[in-house]
């Protein structure tokens, strides 16, 4: 009998437990059941994405103001995203359901950091903070003044920061890192014509890493915690 007793939790554990799991919501009935929304996504050649509307508001702040106060599209059921690129998008949709790729921290091509660096901006633009969060943790797992992208790669990051991502008081935290980078291979890339390029098209690029050339004790910003926060809580915690 005292073995039984002992494997139970103390009355207080069992009630702070309950509320924790009262405060999440379960993904099957909360999120599986809610209305679908068409998501339109793209100018020409445009594709229809079919979307949970909970889901959808509960990961992007955007897309949560169109589900739940957009008269149109709370009658049509129907959001237009003509301003963004498809391919990228899906990478979104993939993050909603699944999220495997992301949660995944290794980067196998150079290319992929080109790409999590545009869906950081696209989760800027959509106000989803934690696919940020999300993106940001797999581009800085691997990245380090080692790494060695080619010269274009790094350019590419160095537009994504100026173009895609607004410049904060408070530096936004992929900036900072793509910044960071580019300073450690400055050597190289002051060789390279599209970089001399963008230094002219970016009046504040050149200043944004002289600062940093010149701070010789400069080590890497500070990556996202580990680990991320829990997005959904397991199906089996809940009492049927």
């Amino acid at each position: 009998m005292m073995a039984d007793s002992a494997d139970k939790p103390a009355p207080e554990e069992t009630k702070s437990a309950d509320a924790a799991i009262g405060k999440s919501k379960k993904f099957s009935e909360s999120f599986l059941t809610s209305p679908i929304f068409s998501i339109v996504v793209g100018e020409e050649n445009s594709k229809t994405f079919l979307l949970h509307s909970e889901l959808l508001a509960s990961e992007s702040d955007r897309l949560a103001k169109d589900v739940n106060g957009g008269f149109d599209e709370q009658s049509s059921r129907r959001i237009l995203l003509h301003e963004e690129d498809s391919g990228l998008f899906g990478y979104f949709v993939e993050y909603l359901y699944r999220s495997e790729w992301l949660a995944d921290k290794s980067v196998e091509r150079d290319s992929d950091y080109i790409i999590l660096a545009r869906l950081y901006a696209l989760g800027e633009r959509l106000q989803a903070h934690q696919f940020q969060l999300a993106t940001l943790r797999k581009f800085t797992s691997s990245l380090s003044s080692q790494t060695s992208l080619p010269d274009q790669g790094v350019c590419d990051l160095l537009e994504v920061a100026c173009v895609e991502l607004p410049e904060r008081i408070n530096e936004d935290p992929l900036r900072a890192q793509i910044f960071w980078y580019a300073t450690s291979q400055l050597t190289r890339l002051q060789n390279y014509d599209y970089f001399l390029r963008l230094l002219g098209m970016h009046e504040d690029l050149g200043k944004y890493l002289c600062i940093r050339a010149g701070n010789s004790s400069a080590s890497q910003p500070k990556r996202p915690p580990e680990p991320l926060p829990e997005r959904f809580r397991p199906e089996s915690i809940y009492h049927t």
